[in-house]
């Protein structure tokens, strides 16, 4: 078994108002999942991007609006949205306080940006 303790963690602040902390990542030694808390400040957002694998995104706090073409949908805390693979989509903190939530995916997920070249966050590392 590995343990992360809190101490081990670090907060990346990336653009657009945005914090990510790898909670278990293949640096930390996952091998399987990639778990990342992600915190938005109000009005920040991630820009249109596309991952090559599922991800599960859940809401811990705040409200944001995830938007994939046409589609928005707003989400509330405690609610879970799965993104699937090779969908566009785009992250905005809609509420005016922080919004935190988690970010699940298989390791080994590829970013991209809306341009189609390939985007590495630091965190997920």
């Amino acid at each position: 078994m590995i343990v992360i303790r809190a101490a081990d963690t670090q907060t990346i602040e990336t653009p657009n108002g945005n914090h990510g902390t790898s909670l278990a990542t293949p640096r930390l030694g996952a091998t399987e999942v990639t778990v990342v808390r992600q915190r938005q400040a109000p009005g920040g957002f991630n820009p249109t991007h596309i991952q090559n694998r599922e991800e599960v995104m859940v809401l811990l706090s705040g409200h944001v609006t995830v938007s994939s073409g046409d589609e928005r949908v707003a989400l509330s805390p405690n609610e879970t949205l799965i993104v699937p693979a090779n969908a566009p989509h785009r992250v905005d903190n809609t509420g005016d306080t922080d919004a935190e939530w988690l970010i699940i995916s298989p390791s080994g997920m590829q970013f991209y940006r809306e341009t189609g070249e390939e985007a590495s966050p630091p965190w997920i590392k």
